[in-house]
């Protein structure tokens, strides 16, 4: 812990990264690493206590993919110390924890959204976003022996490195195994806005609340930080044909040919985020489906480039 304490100034707040779940920029031989702290003084808080540190170190050693944040190592570290109580000293222990991780240069989604960069991408830069967020949860939930349900994504748990590529972060997680597709929760999960209608009315967990989740980032995405609410005011279809005529527009800006290509994509995406955020669970898709929709998207687009004059319709 004195080698982290040195490297991050002592945890100085000019080395401070935000409130959420990596707290602290460092440099380790030239490279950037990011810390977060585990304390125990605040034990119902989500990120306090013993309880909450194993929890995120045993899902986060086993997580191997490109838009999954990488741990890096941890540290766990207990000491006596000397302390008044009671008008007496007395001998106690106090623990200490840390979880080192990637250090993720452009900050998080949440920012990047309120950004002038953002305003000024391409769709190609979002696309990449949304499909890298996308392959991180398939990650999480399919392609692991245990799936892993991340319960609290939002954009600010969504970290961008140097070349803009996403990483899923901050793992209060809950893991479901084997035939458990669903559990019902007495603890706080998810983030207001983020979270589906049916944990809200009966506190119920699968693998669709994330995907819930999902939807409500890739809206934000296509239409801005402050689409949600826009949403709530207009028919499905009203949406759709406004944020797709807002990417239209930004398109023929930047060439007919780039409108001509691409149009369908940002229509498809729209559509895939709604379909997330349905009401009913059911209907909901899974991730693995959000993700082979993604490549029948490229997949037309390349039909389209490899045979110039090609519309997306005859695709």
């Amino acid at each position: 812990m004195s080698s982290l304490k040195e490297l991050t100034d002592g945890f100085s707040d000019e080395r401070t990264l935000g409130t959420g779940a990596y707290g602290k920029g460092v440099h380790e031989y030239g490279k950037k690493i990011a810390v977060k702290m585990f304390h125990d003084d605040t034990p119902t808080h989500v990120d306090g206590g013993h309880e909450q540190f194993q929890k995120v170190f045993s899902n986060l050693q086993r997580l191997r993919h490109q838009n999954i944040v990488k741990m890096l190592g941890y540290c766990y570290e207990t000491q006596q110390k000397h302390m008044e109580y009671d008008m007496r000293k007395i001998l106690s222990e106090k623990t200490q924890r840390a979880l080192c991780s990637e250090y993720m240069h452009n900050g998080d989604l949440d920012k990047y959204l309120l950004s002038d960069k953002y305003k000024g991408d391409t769709w190609q830069t979002c696309y990449a976003i949304i499909k890298g967020i996308c392959k991180g949860l398939k990650y999480l939930h399919e392609d692991l022996e245990s799936p892993i349900y991340h319960l609290d994504l939002k954009p600010s748990n969504v970290l961008l490195d140097e070349k803009f590529v996403p990483k899923l972060a901050d793992y209060g997680l809950s893991r479901l195994s084997g035939d458990e597709q669903t559990q019902i929760m007495k603890c706080s999960m998810g983030t207001i806005g983020y979270v589906p209608p049916e944990y809200i009315d009966e506190n119920v967990i699968s693998n669709k609340f994330d995907i819930f989740s999902l939807g409500a980032i890739i809206i934000k995405i296509l239409a801005g930080p402050t689409s949600y609410s826009k949403r709530a005011e207009m028919s499905t279809q009203q949406f759709v044909e406004l944020v797709h005529g807002n990417w239209r527009d930004k398109l023929h800006a930047t060439s007919t040919y780039a409108l001509e290509v691409y149009s369908e994509q940002v229509r498809s995406c729209i559509e895939i985020a709604l379909s997330c955020v349905e009401a009913d669970q059911c209907k909901r898709p899974s991730i693995g489906e959000i993700v082979d929709k993604l490549i029948q998207t490229e997949t037309a687009i390349n039909k389209m480039t490899q045979s110039p004059g090609t519309s997306m319709d005859q695709v």
